[in-house]
């Protein structure tokens, strides 16, 4: 499956929300927008920042958050807690709900001294979205409910989102836009086996000016970047169940042999010690 590139933008602006809490509450949940319906208060594929701190966690599927030069691939049961004010943006695909709960800085800075909870820091950090997290932001987002009762269950999110999460994979990604798109279209089908002399012709560049950029953005080759995209998306797939015959496949390698040399040449270990002992982050 080959997927096309999206043409870069005319404009580096960053986009800022408007706040979204609701008025004497601690929190709100609303789904992240596809990039044609963004809305004041609405994460989406677009740069932008929020007035509050958020969480971005994938309701079925995966997401990727981009964020100071580094691709977060979040799936189901990670999230990842930025900062107010933190320049980011949300890609997602209409199969592949995502959410963006926001909290209220003042609310979690009183919480958490209280709490003796993490700081909120300068970057992102992972958080772990459980099952019990999730269904209760869930229900949250979607129940009418006494404004007592609210509170009381806000508060609890407020203690489940404390809990650090260890698994979500990062990837640094190009800044120049021209480039970014042809990352963010390898990133969308791993499997796609493009030489870097096609998407120069693809995308009217030349190949040495694609090699440089993500030399010079990433530290990798355009081959390691491709790489290490194919491997991010394979520990998804491996956690998801997928034997590794079919991660092989759908990362783009013909024979099991040969990803499982690039696996463990980037992640560390083989895909089958990855399965047995959770997800060691790639080195």
């Amino acid at each position: 499956m080959s997927v096309a590139v999206e043409e870069p933008t005319a404009t580096d602006e960053v986009r800022a929300c408007v706040r979204a809490v609701p008025d004497g509450y601690l929190m709100t949940t609303l789904d992240v927008h596809l990039p044609d319906d963004a809305e004041p208060d609405r994460c989406g594929a677009d740069p932008h920042t929020h007035p509050e701190h958020v969480v971005l966690w994938p309701e079925q599927g995966s997401t990727t958050v981009e964020v100071d030069g580094l691709s977060w691939r979040l799936s189901l049961g990670q999230g990842l807690w930025l900062p107010s004010g933190t320049v980011h943006a949300a890609l997602r695909s209409p199969g592949s709900p995502a959410n963006c709960t926001h909290v209220l800085p003042e609310a979690w800075s009183a919480w958490s001294g209280s709490a003796g909870a993490p700081a909120t820091g300068r970057g992102p950090r992972p958080v772990a979205v459980n099952l019990a997290l999730r269904e209760l932001l869930l229900h949250l987002a979607e129940q009418d409910m006494p404004r007592e009762q609210r509170l009381r269950a806000q508060r609890v999110c407020f203690e489940l989102l404390a809990e650090e999460g260890e698994h979500a994979l990062r990837l640094p990604v190009p800044r120049d836009p021209r480039i970014l798109a042809v990352a963010r279209a390898i990133l969308a089908d791993p499997a796609d086996d493009r030489s870097i002399e096609d998407w120069a012709w693809r995308t009217s560049m030349s190949a040495r000016t694609i090699a440089r950029a993500f030399r010079s953005d990433t530290g990798m080759t355009f081959t390691q970047w491709r790489t290490c995209a194919r491997m991010s998306a394979a520990v998804e797939l491996l956690g998801s169940g997928a034997t590794v015959g079919q991660v092989a496949h759908r990362v783009g390698y013909s024979t099991v042999s040969a990803f499982t040399a690039a696996f463990r040449r980037t992640v560390g270990s083989p895909p089958h010690h990855y399965l047995r002992s959770g997800a060691p982050r790639p080195r």
